[in-house]
């Protein structure tokens, strides 16, 4: 079996993007050749002995268009034994459109299409509906959580679609820790401040709490001096530190007595397993592949429903009464080195696309 992934970044090195790398790697392992094109940014120094080129486009919605021409070629000069696969709607469509005419097919791994998502993102909707045109559609969707799958086949009743996690490196397994401190409690947030990343929700939430709860935001964007403004309304400013940008959260984590999570929609939910590593628990809303992950791979809570005082009472049960134990810790550390080993992920690659 030959593969070759059509990526639309590997820079910055976050979740989707290490996840690439390392199905690539299990896959190799798996007596599959890889190799990939990437659309926008360069490669990271340690991904040197897999084969990838760069396309060296920006990062505007733009280069959706201008990757075409040059991708065509890429891939059309492939053998024709390779399978190409195509990582998220900004890697499908411009492989789509590369591949038009040319009578091969191609493989979607998707990760972006929840509700939410379409619901608030004018790009996605659009994006969405261009998939669905029939010489833009893949033989098959990869989809990374139920929730993704249910989705898409909601949007098209007659794609072949099948469920696959993302693989995530295997760690040793950390106990929880006790609060450290009753009198200041620490909660934390990891994301950029996007209007879907819903920290909002998190500042309302921490003014229903009493003043021993303490929000650390790390994470920067657009939203940020809406919510700095949000927290000075709420009364907030003694009890919320905003960080910006941070190289690694793994000292937060390691200090926080609990991960917050409200976003409403969320593709995986990388930043939750991380806490799970951690030996943190998390408070999170509703929404789905979340509840896909809570409690059977992270140790955490959901809050009730979709709203701040919903996710107050999530957050007070983790740092109080229903706070998770080193049981609950090391079950959930079993079933993650099961379902997430890259060896695992890329064996069921190899059979669904075998199929």
């Amino acid at each position: 079996m030959r593969l070759h992934f059509v990526l639309p970044q590997l820079e910055p090195f976050y979740g989707m993007e290490r996840a690439a790398a390392l199905l690539m790697q299990g896959l190799r392992a798996q007596g599959v050749e890889v190799s990939a094109t990437v659309m926008s940014r360069g490669i990271p120094a340690g991904l040197g002995d897999l084969p990838i080129d760069t396309l060296n486009l920006g990062s505007r919605i733009t280069r959706l268009m201008e990757a075409v021409p040059p991708l065509r070629r890429r891939l059309q000069a492939l053998p024709k034994d390779v399978e190409i696969v195509s990582s998220g709607l900004w890697g499908s469509v411009p492989a789509g459109a590369a591949l038009a005419g040319s009578g091969r097919s191609f493989v979607a791994w998707e990760h972006s299409l929840l509700p939410e998502r379409l619901r608030i993102d004018r790009r996605v909707r659009t994006l969405a509906r261009v998939t669905r045109v029939g010489v833009l559609r893949p033989r098959l969707v990869v989809a990374v959580s139920g929730g993704v799958a249910r989705t898409v086949r909601h949007l098209a009743p007659e794609q072949p679609v099948v469920t696959i996690t993302n693989p995530m490196p295997l760690t040793p397994f950390v106990a929880p820790r006790a609060v450290v401190d009753p009198r200041r409690i620490q909660l934390l947030t990891t994301a950029a401040f996007r209007p879907y990343k819903n920290h909002s929700c998190a500042l309302s939430a921490l003014a229903l709490l009493p003043e021993t709860y303490h929000l650390t935001l790390a994470g920067d964007g657009e939203e940020r001096e809406l919510l700095q403004n949000q927290a000075r309304d709420l009364g907030l400013e003694g009890r919320v530190t905003f960080l910006g940008r941070v190289p690694g959260v793994g000292g937060l984590l390691a200090e926080a007595d609990l991960l917050v999570h409200p976003s409403r929609a969320e593709t995986f939910g990388f930043s939750l397993v991380e806490a799970a590593e951690a030996g943190l628990p998390v408070a999170t809303l509703p929404v789905p592949a979340l509840d896909e992950l809570i409690p059977t791979l992270v140790p955490g809570a959901l809050a009730a429903a979709p709203t701040p005082v919903a996710l107050a009472e999530a957050v007070r049960r983790m740092t109080q009464e229903a706070r998770p134990t080193h049981a609950d810790f090391e079950k959930a550390w079993h079933a993650r080195c099961a379902a997430l080993d890259p060896a695992v992920v890329s064996r069921q690659w190899v059979e669904a696309l075998q199929r």
